[in-house]
């Protein structure tokens, strides 16, 4: 909680709620590992390799140490043989890749057949449920509010906006199989997060500067803490919900 934006702490808690029961199987990949933050929390130990095409956030990444090994490098050229890993995860990542299909070839390409994938990523919901948006729709203000949605996602650099059953078709015409699919992220977490973003103006630019969030975390648990109390419940409830903003999916490749 203490290494990175309030919003982004309280969406990467989330994420790890569903994760502790699902296998992961050695290797794995971390596809659009970033700063490794999500991996240090996620993982006991070090997991085999971190990809990505940042090289400042591969520098952060090593400090880290989440990763056995971090590759620079975009998800469509990955440096391994086929069949090499047994899961890859992408956490947030996939809606960052404007041309997607060949990155989703290139894990069927390095997973081995049996292998697993889980993916995260926004729903169409994700960007509606903001606050401004909300403020737009509810003063009748539709074609500023789809405006205001186009701008939004165009800033996050969110170039796939797609409900869950497109997403997985884009997985199974890759080749992989659904074994697990819901959305997640009520309507009430997503604002409350979108609420929170602000306050992390400060920390991006710390970020930008040093490549770190959070310069000093024990000072920033003395003014955190008390927001942190006041909204927790919210996101200790359950992880699935109808019409959530955010949805996983689990794939595999079919075992040969």
């Amino acid at each position: 909680m203490l290494q990175c934006p309030l919003a982004l702490a309280f969406e990467r808690a989330v994420e790890c709620r569903i994760y502790p029961d699902l296998p992961f199987p050695r290797p794995i990949l971390d596809l659009g590992c970033g700063d490794g933050l999500f991996a240090k929390i996620l993982f006991a130990e070090k997991i085999d390799t971190g990809l990505d095409p940042n090289p400042r956030e591969l520098q952060r990444a090593q400090e880290l140490q989440a990763h056995q090994e971090l590759i620079l490098c975009r998800g469509d050229a990955i440096p391994k043989p086929d069949g090499y890993y047994q899961t890859v995860i992408s956490n947030s990542v996939l809606e960052h890749i404007a041309d997607l299909e060949p990155v989703l070839r290139e894990v069927y390409r390095v997973l081995a057949p049996g292998g697993r994938f889980y993916v995260t990523v926004p729903s169409p919901l994700f960007c509606r449920y903001t606050f401004m948006n909300q403020l737009l729709i509810t003063m009748k203000m539709e074609k500023m509010a789809a405006k205001y949605r186009r701008c939004y996602n165009y800033f996050w650099k969110h170039y796939q906006d797609y409900p869950r059953t497109d997403w997985e078709e884009l997985l199974q015409k890759a080749g992989l199989e659904i074994t697990t699919s819901f959305s997640y992220g009520s309507k009430t977490r997503c604002l409350i997060n979108d609420l929170l973003v602000p306050c992390g103006f400060f920390s991006f630019i710390v970020k930008r500067l040093t490549n770190r969030w959070i310069m000093i975390p024990l000072l920033r648990r003395l003014y955190i803490l008390p927001v942190y109390r006041k909204i927790k419940k919210y996101f200790a409830e359950g992880d699935k919900a109808s019409g959530g903003g955010l949805i996983f999916i689990a794939a595999r490749k079919a075992s040969s």
